[in-house]
């Protein structure tokens, strides 16, 4: 598999980001003229399932910095026979004019974002006055605590860990307080949680490292056999944890997420 995306697409977007996505679609409720922008679409799965929700009236975008992860995105939406725009962009500089958008889109990546203040006043910026703003992010690690367990062995291994990156946005207050900086004076919370099931546990637990150590400086200067050697000493040191969520030969995790509505 010469692009990373597509294992993405078909082992995570299945089995946990797919039904978050329906989920966040419910919260949404887009209507059939609505112009909607997906920002951090990944692979596109939300931006692919309101395109498929809305039809022929639907007009939607999807917006992400990755090339790989779009490539993955047209293709999908062609298979699915879905049409859409896909752009190459940053959040904090979105190439459209303001009012453009009436329904935006954010599903699990505004944590990412390299200054979450900036994109969400993109975000607004690109909105109309009557527009409304969808985000969903995790909860903390405190809710998670395979991912602490996980968190705390690459932090042990390696000195630091990216894991906290990923659940940066836990704090309600804190987020609130964002959306509200950024110019969303009506933002409403809930919060939700669902079960996903892995298959392949061993591979699940494996990949999971790969992912989360890939952006550890260290990690990124050591040879294909270094990096794996490291992958499998954390992989021990995460057996008890991983024997716990096992059941079957699935990995069976609850994961709990904050679904923010905000209006200008």
């Amino acid at each position: 598999m010469t692009n990373p995306a597509e294992g993405y697409e078909s082992y995570m977007v299945p089995t946990l980001f797919g039904p978050w996505a329906t989920l966040l679609l419910q919260a949404a409720d887009p209507g059939p003229d609505d112009r909607v922008l997906d920002v951090g679409c990944g692979t596109g799965i939300v931006a692919r399932q309101v395109a498929s929700r809305l039809g022929a009236r639907g007009a939607v975008t999807g917006v992400d910095p990755s090339p790989d992860m779009l490539a993955v995105a047209r293709a999908a939406a062609s298979r699915e026979g879905v049409a859409m725009e896909w752009l190459e962009g940053s959040a904090e500089s979105l190439p459209f004019p303001g009012n453009s958008f009436d329904l935006v889109l954010c599903q699990f990546a505004l944590m990412f974002f390299a200054d979450r203040a900036a994109a969400l006043a993109e975000i607004r910026r690109v909105m109309t006055g009557t527009g409304r703003l969808l985000v969903s992010v995790w909860q903390g690690l405190d809710r998670h605590p395979f991912y602490r367990t996980l968190h705390l062995a690459i932090q042990q291994r390696l000195g630091l860990s990216a894991l906290q990156d990923i659940f940066a946005l836990g704090d309600a207050d804190e987020l609130r307080a964002l959306m509200a900086g950024a110019g969303f004076q009506r933002v409403e919370m809930a919060p939700a949680s669902m079960t996903a099931r892995f298959p392949n546990p061993d591979g699940f637990l494996a990949g999971e490292i790969e992912v989360d150590t890939a952006a550890i400086p260290q990690m990124q200067h050591l040879d294909l056999q270094a990096r794996q050697a490291i992958v499998a000493a954390i992989a021990a040191d995460m057996k008890s944890a991983l024997r716990e969520v096992t059941h079957g030969d699935h990995v069976v995790i609850p994961f709990h997420a904050h679904i923010v509505n905000a209006r200008p």
